[in-house]
This record gives C-alpha cells, structure tokens and sequence, in this order.
C-alpha cells in the first residue's frame, strides 16, 4: 500500500498536462485522460442495486467503463466516479474480461464479481478513495482559489497565460 505522499505524487503526475478547466468536471476529467491514453473511459449512470458499490469499473477490449450510481446526488456520483478512476490510475487490477453484454448492465454475475472486489483489498479500496478525496479536495480548493475557468476563449487564454488553472495541480 503506497502512503499518501506517493499518492499525491500520483495524483500530479496523473493530471499535470491535461488541462482542466475549473470547476473541475469530472467527464472532462475522464475525456482527457482517455485521449492521453489512447483508450477512452466511458461514464454509464445506472441505477445500482441495494447491496452493491456505488460504482463499478469494468475493463473491455475497446475501453474502460465506469458504471456509477444513477440513483444519487451530482456530488456523490462525482465522488463515485472519481473513485473508480482512482483504482484505474493506481493500476489496480480488474477481476476479468467483460463481456459485450455487461455494457447494457452490470448482470448478476457481474454484480457478484463487483462485490467479491470490495472484498478484496481494502487497501485498494482505501487508496482508490483517498485517491479520490485528494482529485475532489485540490480541485475545489483551486476553484475557491483561482475562479471558474471563463467560457470566453479570449479570457480562458488570459487565464492560462497567467498560470493559476494550470497551477492548480
């Protein structure tokens, strides 16, 4: 289990270079690393079942995709799926391959491989969510700090030459 100092240094090697806007928008957060990537995230709002995570993370051979609880709030689904983007970027490992059908929704089996994984380790799950926190934590203190990043193209530019979006992580 990596401490919080290499997790930090995750998380800035992880978003240096994508260029956030801010407030931080968690589907541009995916967009962007799964263009760096080459291997494009999807987000899937689904309404879970009682008993399962809030989110699960499923590995195909065209993409990651992430289904999150379609039953919440905005800012617990962000924090769902910030989550599992934490276990995405800490390299923790998925449980197998996902068959086409899984995409419509996570099947029965598939939700029984989901909470065989929050079983697992709780150190993955601990480092996914302090992972989380840390992405969730810097970027709204960035907001508070530095402003939304402008919708105008001309202000946006003025905004990056002066360094404070760019500077947030």
């Amino acid at each position: 289990m990596r401490d919080r100092r290499a997790l930090r240094a995750l998380v800035r090697e992880t978003l240096r270079g994508l260029d956030l806007d801010l407030p931080l928008d968690v589907h541009q957060l995916c967009d962007r690393y799964g263009e760096r990537r080459g291997r494009p995230i999807r987000l899937i709002a689904h309404p879970l079942p009682a008993g399962m995570p809030n989110g699960v993370w499923l590995a195909a051979s065209d993409a990651d995709y992430f289904f999150y609880q379609a039953n919440t709030s905005k800012l617990h689904q962000d924090q769902i799926i910030v989550h599992e983007f934490g276990h995405l970027i800490a390299g923790h490992q998925m449980l197998g391959a996902v068959s086409a059908a899984a995409l419509a929704g996570p099947s029965e089996e598939d939700s029984d491989a989901a909470l065989r994984r929050t079983c697992y380790s709780d150190d993955r799950e601990w480092e996914a969510e302090m992972l989380a926190s840390m992405i969730l934590s810097w970027a709204g203190e960035a907001s508070a700090t530095v402003g939304a990043t402008s919708d105008n193209a001309d202000l946006r530019g003025i905004q990056r030459l002066l360094g404070g979006h760019k500077g947030w992580m």
